[in-house]
């Protein structure tokens, strides 16, 4: 694993740091590995004994351990690149819940300074190395980071995609096209739904293969406190120094963007079990799933329980098998497709749509902070593994369905 660290203003704390880590994602890339980047959040640090640290580092040796078990013949190289800032200011515990809004600013300014320096450079290298892989993710203030350290890039994927026409194939043609990165993932994001709102109109507006894969995943939980009250409130001051045009306009600069219901594109839940093999856990082989489903409109439903991505060993049910839990993603197509975490709200968007705005149940997520428990865990190196293996030529998959039931992303 390796470390690059910014100060208050988005500077380097040190140089060589930033080159030796591109170095080695450098090497990995170049072997067709996986560069994984993790942009801490709110009270945490690059500090020896960071909770957010330990647990990076033990999520990275898992989705290692994972994969070579998923895919023995895989000979990927797994890099797990740790991005530093003051997100714990004060360290008085309660008291350090004053410091929210002083650490939004903060992570603005980082946002804005050295670290697209990191993301471009890692970028360009997945560019050069089209069978490499590379993720980014942030939590809480982390992805306000990434999100405004890659904002524009997120416009420029979307705006290159590829759209159905005379000629436009499906299947592994699009698969090795250049790409900038393979996900951005942010959990629990602490910044303004104004801020997707240019995104997502571009997005919803455009049409799309069937095998467009997601350029950027959004997870909040309902239980997310801290986005979902202090948020609001300090926004409510700023926000009436503002002229908008319309009362929506002042909605999304008041909530962060998990909790601004209109943006939401998915439900994430916890169910009895997954409702169907076909939408669940589908194999993926030179970017195909095994089980294809019936010709008609692709399902709104995606469901993750593959015991194997468990952290820890799953308890037993009475009949002696896994007690995993099964997550369903929705997509909200229609009215309360979402309702456990949306209402009846639904949005008119094309199936393919590369941006997800996910909100979650507090069985998935309780609260802004419990992003490693052993459901979320299990479901982020779904998600990975279901990235990594899209049929290329530096990985050999398994052929068998049953080795490898990584959901297949462009399921929803």
């Amino acid at each position: 694993m390796r470390f690059v660290e910014y100060d208050d203003f988005g500077n380097l704390f040190n140089r060589s740091q930033l080159d030796q880590t591109v170095s080695a994602a450098a090497r990995v890339a170049a072997t067709g590995g996986v560069v994984v980047v993790y942009v801490h959040g709110w009270k945490h640090s690059a500090e020896p004994g960071d909770d957010d640290l330990m647990e990076f580092h033990m999520a990275m040796q898992h989705a290692r351990t994972v994969y070579r078990k998923l895919s023995p013949s895989g000979k990927r190289e797994i890099l797990g690149i740790y991005v530093g800032w003051r997100g714990q200011s004060l360290e008085v515990p309660l008291l350090n819940n004053i410091t929210f809004w002083n650490r939004k600013s903060t992570a603005q300014a980082v946002g804005d300074g050295a670290p697209f320096e990191l993301f471009r450079k890692l970028a360009n290298l997945r560019h050069d190395h089209p069978t490499s892989r590379l993720v980014l993710v942030g939590h809480s203030f982390g992805a306000a980071i990434l999100y405004s350290s890659v904002a524009h890039s997120i416009m420029a994927q979307i705006v290159d995609d590829p759209e159905p026409g005379p000629g436009a194939t499906t299947g592994e043609s699009t698969l090795n096209d250049p790409k900038r990165w393979d996900m951005v993932v942010l959990i629990n994001p602490a910044f303004e739904a104004m801020q997707l709102r240019p995104h997502l109109s571009l997005a919803r507006s455009r049409n799309y293969l069937e095998n467009q894969l997601p350029h950027l995943i959004m997870i909040t939980t309902e239980g997310d406190w801290a986005t979902r009250y202090f948020f609001p409130a300090g926004r409510y001051i700023h926000s009436m120094l503002n002229d908008y045009d319309d009362v929506e306009s002042a909605a999304m600069y008041r909530s962060a963007v998990g909790h601004y219901i209109p943006f939401i594109t998915h439900q994430l839940a916890v169910v009895p079990a997954c409702p169907s093999p076909r939408i669940a856990n589908d194999a993926v082989v030179d970017g195909r799933r095994l089980n294809q489903p019936p010709a008609g409109p692709k399902s709104k439903y995606t469901c993750f329980n593959d015991a194997r991505t468990m952290f820890s060993e799953p308890r037993k049910k009475a009949d002696g098998s896994a007690d995993v839990p099964a997550v369903q993603l929705t997509r909200c197509e229609e009215a309360y497709d979402c309702a456990r975490v949306a209402g009846e709200h639904f949005m008119e968007a094309p199936a393919d749509m590369p941006i997800w705005n996910i909100r979650a149940t507090r069985e998935v997520m309780d609260d802004h902070s419990d992003i490693w428990n052993p459901t979320m865990h299990s479901l982020m190196v779904q998600l990975l593994l279901s990235i990594v293996e899209r049929g290329t030529p530096a990985v050999t998959v398994p052929s068998t369905p049953a080795q490898t039931p990584v959901a297949n992303l462009s399921a929803p």
